[in-house]
């Protein structure tokens, strides 16, 4: 009984002991603080999916760009007995086969490249500046699938889209094959012609079709759509699309929501000279550039406008001054500005050759040569000028070498 009483003594002695210890090993407060932190993370991130699942759309803009992207209507509104119109399913029809052509062929190699390669240097939580580009927001998706805002310009202009419900037959007709026209060059030679874009665009109103099918294509849902004229100190006004020619800094702001994902994008693109003259007057659009430093710079079939530096300095000073990195092809900033600059780190891809013919004077970097002959990476796609012969190039240079943990 005596044992008894003195096992029991002790068990509850060793109990009280470990509770009294328990009670004075205090967690340290560094752990606190990331316990917290980690907390108000989750928290932020629960409210931000929240906001993006909730996010208000603009259902007939988005309807609108899935008629025009020649993809059937997910409810029945004023356009779903459109789509019975022998036009429209032709359209649908060479849409289809010309986009499943460009996936297998280019789109599909380039969203590997991507994430084996490109995602592993290259901080894509950054925003992307992507200046001659047209309304080719196709290929900065694929390239940069997980950036959440583009600042995108160029020359061709931005219009309003007509309500198509309210054409003729003879009218949409005629407006669906033009679009389709105007997307040859992108599904032949992975870039637009300035030649045949100017009687293009004329015909289709303006680069919003074009931007609507490369969203709607890609996997998105437009939810809002905004005209917008950029302000002396870079701030966005919220304009009439009517009157959007009216202003010097004139923009169209796009948000789009990926239909499997449901992460939002922010897409801008200025309809804005960007020479040096152009840009004078223009200091709004480039405080609004600088103001989303640093930033991630794509540049492709440029025409070689950045090695002109008595009209393109200015921007090519706001690429250089603002990135951390730059991928391009030799139509971009020239080599000179990179090379044996110790803040610059360069990675090659694919095989240097010569500008093809239209941009053959003047334009041979013969330091570029030698940098891509002393070694290069493979590039498993063709996107450029040289799309005939396949002999392609890219470049990479960044300022900082970034591994992000997806």
């Amino acid at each position: 009984m005596i044992r008894s009483r003195f096992l029991l003594f002790s068990l509850a002695f060793l109990f009280f002991a470990a509770a009294c210890t328990n009670k004075k090993k205090e967690i340290p407060k560094h752990t606190l603080d990331s316990l917290h932190r980690i907390d108000s993370l989750a928290k932020v991130d629960s409210l931000q999916r929240a906001a993006e699942l909730n996010f208000p759309k603009d259902t007939v803009l988005d309807n609108t760009a899935r008629f025009i992207a020649g993809l059937p209507q997910l409810d029945s509104n004023a356009l779903s007995a459109l789509e019975q119109d022998k036009y429209w399913i032709d359209f649908r029809t060479q849409m289809d086969a010309n986009w499943k052509k460009m996936y297998n062929t280019r789109l599909t190699k380039m969203a590997e490249w991507e994430q084996e390669v490109l995602s592993k240097t290259v901080n894509d939580s950054l925003k992307l500046f992507y200046p001659f580009s047209g309304p080719d927001f196709l290929h900065a998706n694929f390239l940069y699938p997980r950036t959440k805002e583009y600042v995108m310009a160029a020359l061709e202009p931005i219009r309003e889209v007509p309500a198509l419900e309210k054409l003729s037959e003879a009218d949409r007709d005629h407006f669906l094959d033009s679009l389709g026209n105007s997307l040859r060059d992108i599904f032949n030679k992975s870039y637009f012609i300035t030649k045949h874009m100017q009687k293009d665009l004329w015909q289709i109103k303006g680069v919003l079709p074009l931007f609507y099918f490369f969203m709607e294509r890609s996997g998105y849902e437009l939810m809002q759509q905004k005209f917008l004229n950029i302000d002396n100190d870079g701030n966005e006004q919220e304009v009439e699309g009517a009157k959007i020619n009216q202003y010097k800094s004139r923009a169209v702001k796009f948000i789009l929501r990926n239909r499997e994902t449901k992460k939002l994008k922010t897409v801008y693109y200025f309809s804005i000279d960007i020479s040096n003259d152009g840009l004078k007057s223009r200091q709004g659009f480039v405080k609004f550039v600088q103001t989303r430093a640093p930033f991630n710079t794509f540049l492709k079939s440029a025409s070689y406008c950045l090695h002109d530096g008595k009209t393109f300095s200015t921007i090519r000073s706001l690429i250089v001054d603002n990135t951390v990195s730059v991928f391009q092809d030799d139509t971009g900033v020239p080599f000179r500005f990179f090379d044996k600059k110790p803040e610059w780190k360069a990675t090659f891809f694919g095989e240097y050759v010569p500008p093809v013919e239209d941009f053959s004077r003047g334009l041979y970097q013969a330091s570029l040569d030698s940098a891509f002959k002393q070694g290069s990476e493979p590039l498993p796609f063709s996107l450029g000028y040289h799309w005939s012969t396949r002999k392609q190039h890219y470049m990479l240079f960044g300022k900082e070498r970034i591994q992000v943990n997806k």
